[in-house]
């Protein structure tokens, strides 16, 4: 799925500003402030927000964002403490609710409808909520219909008198229109689908938010028009683009039924190919059709396995926002980390007694002095978790691309791009040379460039670029970049099985440090990289169980929070684990086949384009077929 201009024009902008953010947002996009602020908030008050005279709220933010088509999962990651409590408190109902923990959900839902509830967005939010918790109970469908009936009219009020074009929308949104058609207007579903395709076809939202409503639309579009009214060449082209859409971001939001959908509309179309000189065709045909079979095959294994649902019951996910931190939290931990003083780390920038209270959560201090007050602890100093520091919308666009390439395993075209983003960054800065080097020095590690010795070092010295090796050592809360990170996994995975892996205790207190802090669901872009490489070294280490243990939570964890890039891996090492049980006359579990896992990692791979394990994994498959025989 190619990314537009206007993805990497968004993703460029400077979120901390955001009275400029949302001058420069609706440019891009085209979008009036009446459009913008309709029952939201008044014109005025969108002014007034525009022009830096008023705060907006984080519950205003996110919609206002959503809206100019940005995606809030992953986008503000640093809160000031009472923005950071509703977003926590909100995580904990969606959390909740994903993993039918009704209780949990009913108790914090309560609480935040008695502190937050008093507007449109908060009320809008506990009635969407409330209606997740009766579907997935199988309640009366009537109370679940006025709710969401409820819901959507507190911010689309003329839902029933215009058409989605002429509105702007947010992705939330569009999916309770969604729910208020199929609950309260089934017979229109089918045509609200139609529009709201044609809405997100204009290019309005970025990739994630895209994802996250697409593949509904077409499980929607499906479900509503009747078996004798389906136009199966479409409904192929349709499903077909939006599996490839959650391939290339690695998410599963209503993937098992879009591939059921693929399947179901080859079979018909193989039934249209005449037999006599066809035999290509059909033959074509009917391997996409087993390829499909399979795939479905493996995601019920894996949920089998977890004990997870195959099939989408809720609209929480459109709710999770990611990797959000608080400010005084950060502050105070790389302070601490860095072992700097207050007044070392103040000079120049505001006074002792604001640092003091800023880390004790007591005041909100101006955007400008929390940004230079990030600079001087070696972060980026952007509203986001970037990985680089750079407002080039071609430097953003590179670093998108990078990502792309890094997951085909092309190293030659990785090298290519970090040549080419040489020209749009400094690399005085450490944060941009440090993200730059790591990924050279994985390369020429992988290309055997490197000894594992002389990865070692170059992974430290590079880490060093921003934070001090030693200074990880210490027991005490740590607050780590992206790309620090993936230095200390690097270290980690070269340093491999030794109990002397510094590194990998490092990145295990920090994995037990998120899980107390926000909770796992809330960091797991983090978390699963870190534990999938935790599983990994518990299996080299002989030490099985845990490793499977560990392995089997983080796919678990993935699949709540519809994440499934590292699903062929974990099963892999899962699979790696027996194998090695059999080498040493372990008890295996019953049933275990061997084939069938590897053919189930196979097709895993094949979902998540992992070219090169797939490889890897056939070629184990085939060396265990020519052993039977």
């Amino acid at each position: 799925m190619r990314k537009s201009k206007k993805y990497y024009e968004l993703q460029a902008l400077d979120l901390w500003d955001f009275p400029a953010l949302i001058r420069k947002a609706r440019e891009i996009q085209d979008i009036t402030m009446e459009a913008l602020c309709k029952d939201i908030c008044s014109f005025s008050m969108m002014g007034k927000i525009e022009r830096g005279e008023r705060l907006a709220g984080k519950e205003l933010r996110d919609r206002v964002l959503a809206r100019l088509g940005v995606c809030s999962d992953g986008y503000e990651n640093f809160l000031f403490y009472e923005d950071y409590l509703v977003w926590k408190r909100k995580q904990r109902i969606v959390n909740a609710i994903e993993k039918s923990d009704f209780d949990t959900a009913e108790e914090e839902l309560a609480a935040y409808e008695k502190k937050n509830g008093a507007f449109n967005l908060e009320k809008q939010f506990c009635l969407v909520m409330r209606a997740q918790i009766m579907q997935k109970r199988h309640e009366d469908p009537a109370v679940i219909a006025s709710l969401y009936e409820e819901a959507v009219k507190l911010t689309v009020s003329d839902i029933d008198h215009v058409s989605i074009k002429n509105l702007c929308l947010s992705v939330q949104e569009l999916d309770m229109i969604l729910e208020y058609e199929r609950c309260c207007r089934p017979e229109r579903l089918a045509s609200r689908c139609e529009e709201i395709l044609a809405y997100i076809s204009s290019e309005v939202f970025d990739t994630y938010s895209y994802v996250k409503i697409y593949p509904k639309v077409i499980y929607y579009l499906y479900l509503s028009t009747p078996e004798r009214d389906r136009d199966w060449n479409r409904l192929l082209c349709l499903s077909n683009r939006g599996i490839e859409q959650l391939r290339t971001t690695g998410r599963m939001y209503y993937l098992w039924e879009l591939i059921e959908i693929r399947r179901e509309g080859l079979i018909r179309l193989l039934d249209r190919i005449e037999n006599d000189g066809e035999g290509r065709k059909r033959e074509a045909v009917q391997k996409v059709i087993d390829m499909m079979t399979d795939w479905l095959e493996a995601l019920d294994f894996v949920h089998e396995l977890c004990g997870t649902h195959r099939r989408m019951e809720t609209s929480c996910y459109l709710y999770q926002q990611k990797e959000a931190y608080c400010i005084s939290d950060v502050i105070r931990r790389r302070r601490e980390m860095l072992g700097m003083t207050k007044k070392a780390l103040c000079e120049g920038i505001c006074s002792e007694k604001t640092i003091g209270r800023l880390e004790a959560k007591k005041t909100k201090p101006q955007i400008e002095i929390v940004r230079l007050l990030f600079e001087r602890l070696n972060l980026s100093g952007e509203y986001q978790r970037a990985q680089i520091v750079s407002k080039d919308v071609i430097a953003v666009s590179i670093v998108g691309e990078i990502g792309v390439y890094l997951n085909k395993c092309d190293y030659e075209k990785v090298e290519e791009l970090l040549v080419e983003l040489e020209k749009y960054i400094s690399l005085e800065n450490p944060i941009n040379r440090q993200y730059k080097e790591q990924f050279e020095a994985k390369i020429k590690a992988g290309y055997g460039k490197l000894s594992n010795e002389e990865a070692i070092q170059c992974f430290r010295q590079i880490l060093e670029y921003t934070i001090p090796f030693d200074v990880l050592l210490k027991d005490e809360e740590k607050y780590l970049t992206n790309v620090e990170v993936q230095c200390l996994l690097n270290i980690s995975i070269c340093v491999g099985k030794s109990k002397e892996n510094i590194a990998f205790d490092i990145l295990l207190d920090l994995c037990k440090q998120l899980e107390i802090d926000e909770g796992i669901s809330e960091h797991i872009a983090v978390w699963e990289v870190i534990m999938t490489n935790v599983s990994n070294i518990y299996g080299d280490r002989g030490v099985y169980d845990q490793s499977d243990a560990i392995g089997i939570k983080t796919m678990k964890e993935g699949i709540h929070c519809y994440r499934m890039n590292l699903l062929d891996m974990l099963l892999y090492i899962n699979t790696w684990n027996y194998r090695e049980r059999r080498k040493k006359n372990i008890p295996l579990q019953q049933g275990y086949q061997e084939e069938m896992y590897l053919k189930k990692c196979i097709a895993l791979c094949q979902i998540n384009k992992d070219n090169a394990r797939e490889t890897m994994v056939k070629e184990r498959l085939t060396k265990l077929l020519y052993k039977s025989n």
